[in-house]
């Protein structure tokens, strides 16, 4: 993760301009994360678009699938917004930041319910969550961090990886056709 400076230098900013908008460096990272999370939204919705009843569980594993391809770094936020970059934040900060996620989500679930033909919002809101912590899950199982990945090779305990979007599609099929 890049530090504060790093990130004024390539903003081309002064450090106080910076905290004008942001009190942390994890609101920092968080408003990234916003910005990503608003990027698969889009993606999504581009995918649902050309969705059938059919089909639509393929556009969703297909937008995750762009979403750790085109944004990596965005996958990694999210994977450790909830345990690490929220810890320290002000409650205003939370509230923001989790009610654009909380519609964000609702656009995606309605979206979703509009094509798949479901009433039930609760369910598909169940789903899309569990199948969200899966996505992250799965996908922080299969990437380690280059040392530990290193490790691993090296003694030959490789084997605990698996082929991320193999396994990804069919824990997100098992959720869906529950």
């Amino acid at each position: 993760m890049p530090s504060v400076n790093q990130i004024i230098k390539e903003a081309g900013v002064a450090k106080g301009t910076v905290y004008l908008y942001f009190e942390s460096k994890e609101e920092i990272y968080l408003s990234l994360l916003s910005k990503y999370f608003i990027e698969f939204e889009e993606n999504i919705t581009k995918l649902m678009d050309k969705a059938s009843k059919d089909n639509f569980q393929q556009a969703l594993i297909d937008a995750y699938i762009f979403f750790v391809n085109k944004a990596p770094k965005g996958v990694y936020l999210a994977c450790i917004a909830p345990l690490i970059l929220e810890s320290n934040l002000s409650d205003e900060f939370v509230i923001r930041f989790k009610t654009g996620i909380r519609d964000l989500t609702f656009r995606i679930l309605e979206k979703i319910a509009s094509i798949a033909e479901e009433s039930d919002l609760n369910e598909l809101r169940i789903k899309f969550l569990l199948s969200y912590n899966l996505f992250l899950g799965t996908w922080q199982h299969c990437h380690p961090p280059k040392n530990v990945l290193r490790v691993l090779e090296n003694e030959g305990l490789d084997s605990i990886l698996y082929d991320f979007e193999k396994e990804f599609s069919r824990g997100h099929r098992a959720i869906w056709n529950n």
